[in-house]
């Protein structure tokens, strides 16, 4: 799961960090508020990819579980 976290994460963000480098119509260093901005973005993306992966975990769980009871 790690691996396509972080490519799903990363995508995400690399777009964000592109739109905010046009609208300042420049490729330097975005300014301090917006990459902390960013950074916490990335931080919440985690977490919600995170969540949703135990989500589906479970659910799949209760599936096979309830497919042995029937089996």
């Amino acid at each position: 799961m790690g691996i396509y976290r972080d490519i799903a994460i990363n995508g995400m963000v690399g777009t964000i960090e592109d739109a905010m480098r046009q609208v300042l119509d420049c490729w330097a260093e975005l300014p301090p508020p917006m990459q902390d901005a960013i950074d916490e973005f990335r931080i919440q993306l985690g977490a919600a990819i995170d969540s949703v992966y135990v989500v589906k975990r479970a659910l799949d769980q209760e599936v096979h579980e309830g497919e042995m009871r029937l089996g």
